[in-house]
């Protein structure tokens, strides 16, 4: 129970407050105080529900000091930053590749494209199972501990080699490397730094899909024919950069991020306009095993259907990005948000209550 001193204290800090938000929450959470009774009997035999939570930490650390106390710390210091580079060029060139398949008929030059930066992406791909391999070694060699978190994002790597662009320190999960800020601590300000970094420059980006499906849907004999030229891998490639920008953004915010799974939930747009050309270069490889030209057919229609969602996304994405600017539609965005906590924290209350009447009718028999 709160001694007499401390809520003299709050009664007097309440009578000086003029915040009217404040106020009108306090008011709410007293109007609540018999349905809440059942929290302060329980509180009492429980403490720990009146501990307070862990303030949000929005400090900016970056440029620190990384672990290098044995091999394998140093190792990962040192070959994390190469590893963006290495991350960024397997992200383009498997933009190229996963951009080029959205064609309604066979194009030689796309299919030796192709080939060749299938066969470059799998050269590199031996670099990451090098790495991953002397990791291992480093570790059991001289009886290191690896991160479990990030060991297994590690294996994920090897599947997609892009999210090796950022990284946790393999023992230290507390910190990520960020290109230009380097090694920093993985928190809430850092993960809203570059949130605010990201805003203008990706709604730019999202903006080129405009001209794609302009000249698409209108103009692409009128241009094909004014640049003595087919647009079609052209246009691929413009969209292969979009996609890029937003698989870029997205693998270093879900990187720093400490809560992933929010992160997606919340993105989920974002998440669909990446996997769907995964979904279409799955498409297209099965088709390489069907012999059938009605089935290749409408396999690439799939695939055409799968590229035109993805262009619907995109450009939704970019008017979602242009409302998040307008401060009327943030504030009632958040506002709901707001609702939707609260109405989380009377659910999360009033199971505590029912588990308190539970745990006190087994001490009544």
């Amino acid at each position: 129970m709160m001694e007499n001193g401390s809520k003299g204290k709050l009664i007097e800090k309440i009578q000086n407050c003029d915040n009217p938000y404040l106020l009108k929450q306090l008011e709410a959470l007293v109007n609540r105080e018999k349905a809440l009774d059942p929290l302060g009997n329980f509180s009492q035999e429980y403490p720990i529900l009146l501990e307070s939570h862990t303030s949000r930490d929005l400090r900016i650390f970056k440029n620190m000091e990384s672990p290098v106390d044995n091999p394998l710390s140093r190792y990962d210091t040192k070959a994390t930053p190469y590893f963006f580079y290495i991350s960024v060029l397997m992200l383009m060139i498997s933009a190229a590749i996963l951009n080029s398949i959205s064609h309604d008929e066979e194009n030689l030059f796309i299919a030796v494209f192709q080939a060749k930066t299938a066969a470059i992406y799998w050269s590199i791909w031996f670099v990451y199972l090098l790495d991953f391999g002397l990791i291992l070694f480093l570790a059991r060699k001289h009886n290191q501990k690896i991160a479990t978190g990030e060991f297994i994002f590690r294996i994920f790597a090897l599947a997609f080699p892009p999210l090796r662009m950022v990284s946790r320190h393999i023992q230290n999960i507390e910190l990520v490397w960020v290109p230009f800020f380097g090694w920093s601590q993985s928190n809430e300000g850092l993960l809203k730094l570059l949130k605010r970094k990201f805003s203008l420059p990706m709604i730019f980006i999202a903006l080129l899909i405009l001209p794609v499906l302009i000249v698409e849907w209108k103009f692409y004999d009128e241009v094909s024919t004014f640049l003595e030229t087919d647009l079609t891998f052209l246009l691929d490639m413009v969209q292969a950069f979009i996609w890029m920008a937003f698989a870029f953004e997205f693998i270093l915010m879900f990187s720093v991020s400490n809560e992933r799974l929010d992160y997606v939930k919340r993105n989920w747009i974002d998440v669909v306009i990446i996997l769907l050309p995964f979904i279409a270069f799955v498409r297209s490889i099965r088709l390489i095993k069907i012999a059938r030209l009605t089935q290749i057919a409408r396999g690439y229609k799939l695939r055409g259907i799968l590229m035109k969602a993805r262009q619907g996304l995109i450009f939704a994405n970019f008017f979602y990005r242009i409302l998040t600017i307008k401060p009327t539609f943030q504030i009632k965005n958040l506002k709901k948000q707001l609702d939707k906590n609260q109405r989380e924290r009377e659910e999360i209350e009033e199971q505590l209550i029912e588990l308190y009447r539970v745990l006190k009718a087994k001490k009544a028999t």
